[in-house]
């Protein structure tokens, strides 16, 4: 059992809690479950869908679906062949723009909290 309890690679938890010889106590699956539930209490994640606007607007296709994270988005995109992640969904309609008129449709409210840009 991990040491750590790494929560979607945004942050992880070290249990402060030592055996008999002093190292400490590995986390248990529940333990572990318990970070990870609480921490997405906190920082809740957003669905999104991705389309693409025919050229003269007369039209939209589905191009696939992504999941904002505090950190990160996480796109499926079967139309394009394309599954990535990116900083921000922003980013993804930058990468798809040169040649598509994406847009992104939020279902769930857009996240608040985007990673700093300083942080490139």
């Amino acid at each position: 059992m991990p040491g750590k309890c790494d929560i979607a690679r945004m942050t992880n938890a070290t249990r402060l809690e030592f055996d008999e010889h002093g190292h400490l106590r590995p986390f248990t699956v529940d333990q572990c479950l318990a970070v990870f539930t609480e921490w997405a209490g906190h920082y809740p994640s957003a669905r999104f869908v991705v389309i693409a606007i025919e050229p003269d607007g007369s039209n939209a296709s589905t191009l696939g679906w992504g999941l904002a994270l505090p950190d990160h988005v996480v796109t499926h995109l079967p139309a394009l062949n394309l599954t990535g992640t990116f900083r921000t969904a922003d980013d993804l309609i930058r990468l798809l723009r040169p040649d598509t008129d994406a847009r992104v449709i939020w279902v769930d409210p857009e996240p608040e909290q985007w990673p700093d840009e300083s942080d490139d």
